[in-house]
């Protein structure tokens, strides 16, 4: 049953969905990605916190030690596991439930996020437990990294999770935020059904990291959806390595001059993954750049998907937009379908956008084998320095060693 946070919203919510119903592939943002798999399970959402402890979080995850973390535990905030002691002067973190009277909140909740027009974004309103509120309150730059940690426990029942989250960078603030998708065990089906909305005032600067990592057997849809102010600087690093079908939908809008953003993902897919990431940047005003560059490493029988827009409108003079996609195959059952799309509208733009996709450079591999490197490590060594571009962009050290390791590890397995 949904939390009351806001009834009438999610009854609209319900209203829009029971008109909508789910995506079916003759909807051009679902052509390759078939969720029928999702739709013949059922889940419960019955599942409470208590499944996962601090110790367990901390051995798993050892570079969040010294960082402000919150344990988001099968779509509920488990605060007993969570380290929040110790939030900086300038940061709020809470339930929206409980901010209602917050004017952030009454301004920014369930703005982005197009509950009309897109069905799962509809699902998570109606049916999200604890959406989770983030605030930078004005002129705060907040050194400490902040992480949310979101843990399916459940070892054998099948569940849903709609995760919720509400971003809020006030005017002149800058903060480092990261969220990791895991699964506790490899045992358990998982549907997470996740929204971010994200708003960046005039003169803020935030990164948002995301980690998607959950098992095998699970399902991940996500929604991130973003405003930006004048002068205001955005980053987001995506990577998704676990899931069997993952569904990345990336909206943002540059909503005052002079804003900047920088999208990067990498997907690492094998054996039968689905991987499917769309971004759409729409440039409202002028003098705005925006620049996305998206990899992916699909192997075995595995299907990699970009679809990115961009959209420059009448008045945004002074555009620079550029929009990247590269690929690289490691057998030849592997699949990629890529799709990289301009709408212009401005005539003094200056825009670029294109799309890769193939397998090893021979003649680099032949050039590390030369030296007496083994073809499999040679492989593994191209692999991760085509990963690299994207990996470096997240400024958080740690974490950064922690996801080169993992993508290390998840790129041997396949090549073994």
């Amino acid at each position: 049953m949904p939390v009351k946070e806001f009834p009438e919203l999610q009854e609209k919510a319900i209203s829009h969905f029971n008109h909508l119903g789910f995506p079916g592939q003759k909807n051009e943002e679902w052509k390759y990605t078939n969720i029928s798999p999702i739709l013949s399970k059922t889940f419960s959402d019955s599942i409470l916190p208590g499944g996962i402890t601090k110790n367990e979080i901390l051995k798993r995850f050892p570079f969040i030690r010294d960082a402000i973390f919150i344990v988001v535990e099968n779509g509920r905030w488990n605060r007993e596991e969570s380290e929040f002691k110790d939030i900086p002067q300038g940061m709020k973190i809470g339930y929206v439930r409980e901010e209602k009277n917050n004017p952030s909140i009454q301004k920014h909740f369930n703005s982005y996020a197009d509950v009309q027009d897109d069905s799962f974004a509809a699902l998570n309103t109606a049916f999200s437990n604890d959406s989770l509120l983030i605030q930078v309150l004005p002129g705060s730059v907040i050194e400490k990294p902040v992480f949310i940690i979101h843990v399916a426990s459940s070892d054998e029942q099948a569940i849903v999770i709609h995760n919720r989250l509400l971003l809020v960078a006030e005017k002149n603030s800058s903060a480092k935020i990261s969220t990791l998708f895991v699964s506790k065990t490899g045992s358990a089906e998982t549907f997470t059904n996740a929204i971010h909305e994200i708003f960046v005032g005039e003169n803020a600067k935030l990164e948002f990291d995301i980690l998607q990592n959950e098992n095998e057997k699970s399902f991940h849809i996500c929604g991130t959806h973003v405003l930006q102010s004048a002068n205001s600087v955005f980053s987001i690093n995506t990577v998704s390595a676990g899931g069997k079908i993952v569904k990345n939908k990336l909206h943002i809008k540059l909503n005052g001059q002079n804003g900047e953003n920088h999208m990067h993902g990498l997907y690492v897919a094998s054996d039968s993954q689905l991987i499917d990431n769309h971004t759409a940047v729409y440039h409202a005003v002028p003098h705005c750049n925006s620049n996305q560059l998206y990899k992916g490493i699909i192997g075995g029988k595995a299907h990699g998907v970009f679809n990115g827009k961009i959209f420059v409108e009448k008045d945004a003079q002074k555009t620079n937009a550029y929009q990247s996609n590269k690929n690289i195959l490691l057998s030849n059952d592997a699949v990629v379908n890529a799709k990289p799309q301009l709408e212009i509208f401005a005539d003094d733009v200056k825009c670029s956008h294109g799309a890769t996709t193939g397998q090893m450079d021979e003649e680099s591999l032949f050039y590390l084998r030369s030296r007496g490197i083994g073809e499999e490590n040679a492989k593994s060594l191209l692999n991760i320095a085509f990963a690299n571009d994207i990996l470096n962009a997240i400024s958080l050290e740690s974490f950064r060693e922690y996801l080169s390791s993992l993508v290390e590890t998840k790129l041997k397995d396949t090549l073994s």
